[in-house]
């Protein structure tokens, strides 16, 4: 049996109003070497019910990656819909997560 080597990250669930996306993914571009959209989220909190004006925005980053972008996400929240929220992780191939290391790994494939 082949053991696997897992890397400990951080998954940033990261919902706001959808024209916050793209300042945001602004970020993520940066400090994430990918991010998933998922926009039309519909849920009820702080600000009331909201029907499809919210995004999710998912990335898996390391942790030195992770306090640029709150630094960018969480004024956007002072203002305005949403949350984060922050899990430790284990993934496969945590060499996939590291932006650093975003060109050498690409040309292995």
């Amino acid at each position: 049996m082949r053991r696997r080597i897992l890397n400990t990250m951080k998954r940033l669930e990261i919902i706001l109003e959808r024209d916050q996306v793209d300042a945001v993914r602004g970020v993520l571009q940066e400090h994430a070497t990918g991010y998933t959209i998922i926009p039309g989220c519909t849920g009820f909190g702080h600000h009331g019910k909201r029907d499809g004006d919210l995004a999710l925005l998912v990335t898996v980053v390391t942790r030195d990656h992770a306090d640029p972008i709150l630094d960018a996400v969480l004024p956007l929240l002072d203002r305005r819909s949403g949350v984060v929220l922050i899990t430790e992780v284990q993934v496969v191939r945590g060499e996939h997560f590291v932006p650093e290391l975003r060109d050498k790994v690409a040309h292995r494939h």
